[in-house]
């Protein structure tokens, strides 16, 4: 720097060094240098360690209607420099777009195949009857069978959903048509077509239950035993790959260290 500079910055004796009178005017703006350096070198750390950063998580319809609303609060408060962008999608979207690295995280049914991808068990959804109030079969007491459902004219969701394609396979399986008098986008599409009295259906329960005390539904238990259905957590093979926040939102999610 002196050489560049062409002026002496320290003067050097047999007790050490000193700045010069130019030296000290260097070192005055070196000062605030100095700290936007130190301010910087933290603002990496931060996000190399995921306390800052950016998240792309596609999720399902059941985990967006049920448990992940919660799960992500309490991530978002305990990690307010984390940004989450959430996007709902179909599981086969979000196995793709996992895939492709378009998304971080994928929370997808627990049921579906992907040998290419890592799907780690996250919750359980557990699949109920829905019915219109007045509906005989509502009357029943205990739980009810997918037979007598499907009997009756069914409130569908979109072929592409992995509920309705378990739905049909289930049905086909019984050696029965599935009589599907209008398929919806949404949960809440579906409740209101079944309080409409135009059929019966199957949601899970976080998106019927608490909705049944103030719609003219009626919501039974499901006497089957895929009743219970999985949902899971989609990664791809190589999670060290992943930026630090993307994996500790994988942590909070599972509940233990990831990976």
């Amino acid at each position: 720097m002196e050489a560049r500079l062409g002026t002496a910055l320290l003067r050097r004796h047999d007790r050490g060094v000193e700045a010069t009178a130019a030296g000290e005017v260097l070192l005055r703006h070196l000062g605030p240098l100095f700290d936007l350096l130190d301010r910087a070198f933290a603002d990496v750390e931060a996000f190399a360690a995921g306390a800052r950063g950016h998240v792309r998580l596609h999720a399902n319809i059941s985990a967006v209607a049920g448990f992940l609303p919660e799960a992500l609060a309490g991530f978002l408060a305990a990690n307010p420099g984390v940004e989450v962008s959430l996007e709902e999608r179909f599981s086969a979207e979000i196995l793709h777009a996992v895939r492709i690295g378009a998304a971080d995280l994928g929370l997808v049914s627990g049921t579906v195949r992907a040998p290419e991808l890592q799907l780690l068990p996250w919750r359980e959804d557990r699949l109920v009857a829905v019915l219109p109030a007045d509906h005989p079969l509502a009357a029943r007491g205990g739980p009810l069978r997918f037979a007598d459902l499907a009997a009756e004219p069914f409130v569908g969701l979109s072929s592409a959903m992995a509920l309705q394609q378990l739905y049909r396979r289930e049905a086909e399986a019984l050696g029965l048509a599935l009589r599907e008098r209008v398929n919806v986008a949404s949960f809440d599409g579906v409740r209101r077509m079944v309080e409409a009295g135009l059929g019966v259906a199957i949601l899970p329960e976080a998106g019927a239950g608490p909705q049944a005390a103030t719609m003219g539904i009626a919501v039974r238990s499901l006497d089957e035993p895929w009743a219970a259905r999985p949902l899971a957590l989609c990664v791809r093979h190589d999670p060290e790959a992943l930026p630090a926040a993307a994996r500790l939102l994988a942590a909070h999610l599972l509940g233990r260290r990831f990976p």
